[in-house]
């Protein structure tokens, strides 16, 4: 078992619930360091691309991205996936009015979860408005690693090789995730 897989069978790590508005979380130096650098990896992956030719002072203030393309890269497909499957010119459409309004918003939620991790050997105490904001950051960063390495839906963890970092660390994220999920459903 590797050393991330004997930190997730630890009772004292994790999300505990503390009241019905708040819920702990303590993590080991580690682990709040390899959020920390995912977070930042996250973040930097869903920076906007700057446009310099949107001159539409409308279309800046709302978001509209004229220049929006559906992404070459695996990850931020999946992180901003086609609205529309069997049509690309409406998912385009879709695009042009969403995405950057989208990418802004999981930034804005991945920061927030990066300013809220834990200190070393403390923990740190998430309101009942921010338990949606880090189930949704931890499923960005479970989807962007499991894209990254080759997961499917399919796989479970024993077809996971043990000496794979990567995948360690998704199960690491599915644990913790899944873990916040039961302590707000108490």
């Amino acid at each position: 078992m590797g050393n991330i897989a004997k930190i997730m069978n630890e009772q004292i790590r994790g999300f505990k619930r503390i009241s019905k508005e708040e819920i702990s979380l303590n993590l080991e130096q580690l682990e709040i360091s390899l959020l920390n650098s995912l977070l930042e990896q996250l973040i930097t992956l869903l920076e906007p691309i700057e446009n310099q030719k949107n001159t539409d002072p409308l279309a800046s203030i709302v978001n509209i991205d004229s220049e929006a393309r559906k992404p070459d890269d695996e990850v931020l497909l999946r992180l901003l996936p086609d609205a529309y499957k069997e049509d690309s010119e409406s998912s385009q459409e879709f695009r042009r009015f969403t995405e950057r309004s989208l990418r802004l918003t999981k930034i804005e939620r991945a920061d927030l979860v990066l300013k809220q991790l834990p200190l070393e050997n403390e923990s740190t105490f998430i309101k009942q408005k921010d338990f949606e904001k880090w189930l949704t950051v931890l499923n960005d960063l479970r989807l962007a690693l499991g894209t990254r390495i080759g997961i499917s839906e399919e796989d479970t963890d024993d077809d996971f090789d043990e000496e794979d970092h990567a995948q360690e660390i998704y199960s690491w994220l599915t644990w913790l995730q899944s873990n916040l999920l039961e302590e707000i459903s108490k």
